[in-house]
């Protein structure tokens, strides 16, 4: 079998998977999900999850009862799956409290989101999730006050990025990363959604204004009000095109374990952002994999959305597939289509065509007086990269 034969059952296991649907283990796991017979289909199945970024779920719901053991190989990697997601869950959230501290000690509010955070308001674990970085909003004034408290803290920036860049970089995109020295760490300092050329006007301010404290092992955390947090997962995988699984299966189980939420408030803010297809590809792709239980005016609403309910089937049908990097164009018209306003799409196309990315700042450092060239030059670089894509081609 091919991994793409595989994703069926993957999906099938994770739908019934307790963490998923917030309910109880029921039957026999192996009595309802077609999962491998041979152990290098194991193999195979077991790699895909890694690769879809639900090898800790997966482990969790093959490892418990009343499910029968798969073969002692398979026993083995999902084990070890289990003890990195939380090996690494518990120094995300150790290096959390670090910095939360230190921001706290100067008075700068934080709001933590995704990472464990996600993983406890999805899944009701911080190690179901596989998390690379840990993603810290903060006020976009703050951003260069943080910067020397994360030095104290042992973090760089990933970029050694001038004043006249960092400047720019708070004024265009939406985070600055950091690198923890020794490499075994990665803050995502944010300050808005998404960066200006994405074209999702959602207000900061009223993001603050509903944000909330949770409990989170024990410690007070401040992050987004769950309706925000909500839609701002939208945005989040339908900038990455739904390229995993993962994001698909995160939001459904946030809607299983959040029977409140304010569906009319979600809608009417994605409607004002621009995002209403967005939502609907959301809606289209937790319903059809995951069974979310979305109410029934929005279900059918998404499903009446041709262009959504085609866009939901593309990103879907690419789980399976070998990882490939999408060049820019794909991504460039899977955005656009996933736009129902054309002053949307051409902010987008305007935005996206003269905002040089900090790459280019690196590649081809100016000095402050000339650094608004880089705009100009932008387009250029685009039209000169494409003409060669095209001979190549």
């Amino acid at each position: 079998m091919t991994p793409l034969e595989h994703l069926p059952a993957l999906t099938a296991l994770l739908r019934q998977c307790p963490a998923v649907t917030g309910k109880a283990n029921g039957a026999s796991t192996q009595a309802t999900v077609p999962l491998p017979s041979e152990e290098a289909g194991w193999e195979q199945f077991i790699t895909l999850a890694i690769g879809q970024g639900v090898g800790p779920l997966a482990a969790s719901a093959l490892l418990a009862p009343p499910s029968p053991a798969p073969p002692p190989a398979a026993v083995n990697r999902l084990r070890a799956i289990q003890a990195a997601a939380t090996q690494r869950a518990l120094l995300q959230f150790g290096e959390l409290l670090r910095a939360q501290a230190r921001l706290q000690a100067e008075g700068i509010p934080m709001l933590f989101f995704k990472g464990q955070m996600l993983a406890q308001q999805a899944y009701g674990s911080i190690n179901l999730r596989t998390c690379f970085d840990l993603d810290i909003f903060v006020h976009q004034a703050a951003v260069l006050r943080v910067k020397p408290l994360l030095a104290a803290l042992g973090y760089r920036p990933e970029f050694a990025f001038l004043p006249h860049q960092e400047a720019d970089l708070l004024r265009m995109e939406c985070e600055y990363t950091f690198l923890r020295e020794d490499g075994l760490a990665r803050i995502d300092l944010q300050w808005q959604p998404r960066a200006r050329h994405f074209s999702f006007p959602i207000a900061t301010d009223q993001l603050w204004a509903r944000s909330q404290r949770v409990r989170l092992q024990g410690f007070d955390v401040d992050t987004f009000a769950l309706d925000d947090l909500f839609l701002l997962l939208v945005a989040h995988g339908a900038k990455h095109t739904w390229n995993k699984l993962e994001q698909v299966c995160a939001l459904a189980a946030l809607i299983h374990r959040n029977p409140g939420l304010n569906w009319p408030d979600i809608e009417r803010s994605a409607r004002a952002a621009g995002a209403e297809r967005m939502l609907f590809v959301a809606v289209n792709l937790v319903c059809a994999h995951f069974h979310a239980p979305v109410p029934e005016a929005l279900r059918q609403r998404a499903a009446s959305d041709a262009a959504a309910t085609g866009l939901a089937a593309e990103f879907a049908a690419r789980w399976g597939l070998p990882y490939q990097p999408q060049p820019l164009s794909a991504t460039v018209r899977r955005h656009l289509r996933m736009r129902e306003r054309m002053t949307d799409r051409l902010r987008y196309c305007f935005w996206l065509a003269v905002t040089p990315t900090p790459q280019d700042w690196l590649e081809h450092p100016f000095p402050p007086g000339l650094h608004w060239a880089h705009y100009l030059l932008r387009p250029w670089r685009l039209a000169c990269k494409y003409a060669r894509v095209g001979q190549g081609s």
